[in-house]
């Protein structure tokens, strides 16, 4: 019974956090849609990807636009590389902006960048493991679509215990939200 109250403490306890950051978010935010606060700190409010994608919503908290990050769909659905081998996934970048005032954003694309995901596995940090073309700082306009290829590596004496590799755009930052819809994807390791 201990253990059950311990756990009923700490959800209450993440509740009220939860409560005291989302009142924060709130209470800092302005409601003028073009409050550029975002852009300017760096530090988005807590939006869902359906809030981040829907205009009147995210202007209100002045995130102004998103960079979305996709898997095209005419790529292959399965994704496997040998120990030892080398794989090339096609993604897209995508700047879309709320306000003609925005009309392109600086995407850096770095898989050591500590801005963007970073994906461990069993302490395996696999932004080790992924480069991208091209890379480094690019300038995407709103609307626009940049094709990038992300290259992943795995070593002949990559663990065995781990069998697969979740997608996602590591490395990849932009001062706007980062929507990123790679996850539903993995590369299977053979060998």
């Amino acid at each position: 019974m201990r253990g059950k109250s311990r756990l009923v403490i700490m959800i209450s306890v993440f509740i009220v956090i939860a409560a005291l950051a989302c009142a924060l978010v709130f209470a800092s935010s302005s409601p003028e849609p073009n409050d550029q606060k975002f852009e300017e700190t760096g530090i988005a409010p807590f939006l869902t990807h359906i809030e981040i994608r829907d205009p009147e919503t995210a202007l209100k908290y002045g995130v102004t636009g998103y960079l979305e990050i996709t898997y095209p769909s005419d790529s292959p659905s399965l994704l496997f590389i040998d120990r030892g081998g080398e794989i090339n996934i096609n993604i897209l970048l995508h700047f879309v902006s709320h306000t003609p005032e925005v009309t392109e954003v600086q995407v850096n694309i770095d898989p050591r960048d500590s801005w963007g995901l970073e994906i461990e596995i069993e302490g395996v940090k696999l932004n080790d493991f992924v480069s991208y073309h091209p890379s480094g700082s690019i300038s995407i306009k709103a609307g626009e679509a940049i094709p990038v290829i992300m290259s992943i590596r795995i070593p002949a004496d990559f663990p065995s215990s781990i069998e697969a590799i979740p997608l996602g755009g590591m490395g990849i930052s932009a001062n706007v939200p980062v929507i990123d819809e790679l996850g539903e994807k993995e590369v299977a390791i053979h060998g």
